[in-house]
Order: C-alpha cells, then sequence, then structure tokens
C-alpha cells in the first residue's frame, strides 16, 4: 500500500483502511469519555483529577508529538499509527485493572501517547493522500471518523455501566480496540513521500497562525470532554453521556460540509464562523441545564467542526509534503495545549468558582480567535480585490 502525493491523486484503498482504523480506535477510547469521569469521582477523585484524566493525555500527547513528527517525515508513518492503535488498547486493559485515581492517571498517559503516534500519522498521510482541491474535504471525511465514535461512545458507555457496570465496558473496550489493531495491520506495507529534509524540524514555524488559532479552538475541546459529564450531571440531564452525542452530530454536520467549502472558498472563510460557534456553544452550556445542554453542544460542536480540519488544512497548504509530518505534529502540540488549558484549566476554575465559570471562560479564546480569523480574511478579500483592480 503506497502513498501517492501526486496532485491528482484519488483518495482510495489507503484512505478508506485508515478510516476504519480510526473509527475502531477512538470508539474503544470514546465509550469511556462520559463513563470514565464518574468512575474517578466514585474512586474519590476531585473535579481538579477529573480535569487532570484528560489534561494528562494533552501532556503526553504534546510532549511526544514532534518527535512523531520527524519520524512520520522518515517514513515511519505507517508503524506510528500501528503502534498508536496497540496503546489504546493497552490503555483500555489499564483501565480494567485499575482500582485506583493514580493508575487511571497512569494509563491516561498511555492514552496520551497512543493519540501523539495514531493522529499525527494519520493527519499526515490523509494530507499528503488528497490533492489540494481535495484537501479540506479529505480531512474533514477523516474527522468524521472521531466524530461518529464520540457520538456513539459516551452514550452507549453509560447504558452498558448502567446495564452490566464497568468490568463489562471495559472488557468491551478492549475487544474494540483489538479489532482497530487488526484493521491496522496491513497498513505496515504504506509508504510515504521518501523525506528529503536537510535538517532536523521538531517545531515548524510556518503553522504559527494555525497552531495558535487551533489552541484557541481546542480549549473548548479540553473543557468539554473533560468535565463535561460531570457538569451535565449536575445540572440535571439524566444520561449525561448525551451530550456528547448532541456534540458530536454538531461536529458531524458541520464537517459534512465545511471541508468543501474551505477548498472553494477558502480555509478562513470557514475557521471564522467556525470560532464563533465555539464560543456561542461554551457559553450556552455555561448558562444553560437540563435537555437544553443538548442544544448548546450541538452549537459547540458545529464549532469545533467547522473549524479544526479547516486549520490542519491551512497548515497542510502552508508547507511542502517532505515538512508535513512536522507540521501537522506542530499543529498537534498547539492543539494539546489548548485541550490541557482546558481540561487541567477547566478543573482548577471548577473548583474554586463551579464549572459555570469554567465554560464562561472557555468560550473567550475561541473568541478571540474568531477576531484574528475575521481580520485575516478581511485582508485577504482586499488583497484579492486590489489584484483584480489591477488587471
Amino acid at each position: 500500500m503506497r502513498v501517492n502525493a501526486h496532485p491528482h491523486a484519488g483518495l482510495g484503498r489507503a484512505f478508506i483502511t485508515i478510516w476504519l482504523v480510526s473509527l475502531a480506535t477512538y470508539l474503544s477510547f470514546q465509550l469511556l469519555t462520559a463513563s470514565l469521569p464518574l468512575y474517578a469521582v466514585g474512586l474519590g477523585a476531585s473535579d481538579a483529577s477529573v480535569g487532570m484524566l484528560s489534561g494528562l493525555i494533552a501532556t503526553v500527547a504534546l510532549i511526544a508529538r514532534p518527535m512523531v513528527g520527524w519520524w512520520v517525515d522518515r517514513g515511519g508513518s505507517a508503524w506510528a499509527m500501528i503502534s498508536g492503535t496497540g496503546l489504546f488498547t493497552v490503555a483500555a486493559v489499564g483501565y480494567w485493572m485499575a482500582s485506583s485515581v493514580a493508575v487511571i492517571l497512569l494509563f491516561r498517559a498511555v492514552n496520551g501517547l497512543g493519540i501523539a503516534l495514531f493522529h499525527t500519522a494519520g493527519q499526515t498521510v490523509v494530507a499528503n493522500l488528497a490533492p489540494v482541491e481535495r484537501r479540506g474535504e479529505a480531512l474533514s471525511l477523516f474527522s468524521i471518523s472521531h466524530s461518529l465514535s464520540q457520538g456513539l461512545g459516551p452514550p452507549i458507555g453509560v447504558a452498558v455501566v448502567q446495564a452490566a457496570g464497568y468490568p463489562s465496558l471495559f472488557a468491551i473496550c478492549v475487544t474494540i480496540g483489538l479489532i482497530g489493531v487488526v484493521l491496522a495491520l496491513p497498513l505496515r506495507t504504506l509508504r510515504t513521500a521518501p523525506a528529503s529534509l536537510t535538517r532536523h524540524r521538531f517545531f515548524h514555524r510556518g503553522v504559527l497562525l494555525p497552531g495558535l488559532l487551533m489552541t484557541g479552538l481546542t480549549v473548548t475541546f479540553g473543557a468539554t470532554v473533560g468535565l463535561l459529564a460531570v457538569h451535565a450531571s449536575r445540572r440535571g440531564l439524566p444520561n449525561p453521556g448525551l451530550v456528547f452525542t448532541a456534540y458530536a452530530a454538531g461536529i458531524f454536520l458541520a464537517q459534512s460540509v465545511a471541508g468543501r467549502i474551505s477548498d472553494r472558498r477558502g480555509r478562513m472563510a470557514v475557521i471564522a464562523p467556525g470560532m464563533i460557534l465555539a464560543a456561542l456553544g461554551m457559553w450556552a452550556t455555561a448558562s444553560a441545564g437540563g435537555w437544553w445542554l443538548i442544544a448548546a453542544g450541538v452549537l459547540a460542536g458545529m464549532g469545533l467542526g467547522s473549524s479544526q480540519p479547516s486549520l490542519f488544512a491551512l497548515a497542510a497548504d502552508m508547507v511542502p509534503v517532505e515538512e508535513r509530518g512536522s507540521a501537522m505534529a506542530t499543529m498537534g502540540v498547539f492543539l494539546e495545549i489548548g485541550i490541557g488549558t482546558g481540561a487541567i484549566g477547566g478543573g482548577l476554575v471548577g473548583r474554586a468558582f463551579g464549572l459555570g465559570v469554567t465554560y464562561g471562560l472557555a468560550g473567550v479564546p475561541p473568541a478571540l480567535a474568531a477576531m484574528v480569523a475575521l481580520g485575516r480574511l478581511r485582508a485577504q478579500r482586499t488583497q484579492t480585490r486590489m489584484v483584480l483592480d489591477s488587471r
């Protein structure tokens, strides 16, 4: 299986395989998104500790991503994806064995390394597979595997716990993780375009702007995955996993159209309104209760689903193919900074002032990012008009 970066190449069998592996891998993870925080609370975890469940993943992934990007640029994308999928399964086994918050945190770190490996390599290969005129669409389609797992996993996980208990849930996660490993094994023959780097690049300064915008966006994601199950439970939603389904539905709706729009209208034309939606979603989550949290979740999900794939596509547009692994890894570093800030910082704020305040503050970074994106979009349109007028 060979990745062809020719500008007219289709997506093909490699893309389908990676998509299916991603679905299985992230489903094994997302089944625990709403359930594991509640399990940790039952073991005595505070709001700050619950925030650490996501914050630690982000921290480990942040540290690991630059090395993963370096490896991917040197032809290691296949084994990075296979190894990442395997680590998701190891983490699921660890949660099954855990009897304390400390052990859960240890295997969250394993999950963080798995995300650094699989996500960085997967984004890079998909960006390389797609011709530039379909890059936004391809990355959005790839991200749909994440949103489907996020929509299905949390409520099913809560339902399994309610019906059969946590051991059954952990066993299901391990089984699905193993399916992902089996699906990933054919990728071992995948070859990426040969690297022609003249220097080692662990941080790509060329994607600084989309990276900063990514941080502003993913603060909202960190606050959501780290704390929303507890917040929704306290605000009277019977099954907290349903708010994740709503969030994922919003992501899916946006991803279904945003990638193609960004390919035709430009990346910032999708990123700017997506940031606004993300901010509004956080502020709605801060003020809503009960079933209204479903609507807030859809709004926040649409913001993330619009902006995140377009930001990755923008970063891929800005660098040559042989540097795309380091560029995607750098974007991942900014992504993890945002997730860690939203999860860990949100947990600390929640302990001191309440989770409503956490979500109110989480809307500020994407609002600021929207202002930057709108300014950049306005400047691009002004430049285009000047070029047309000069003709």
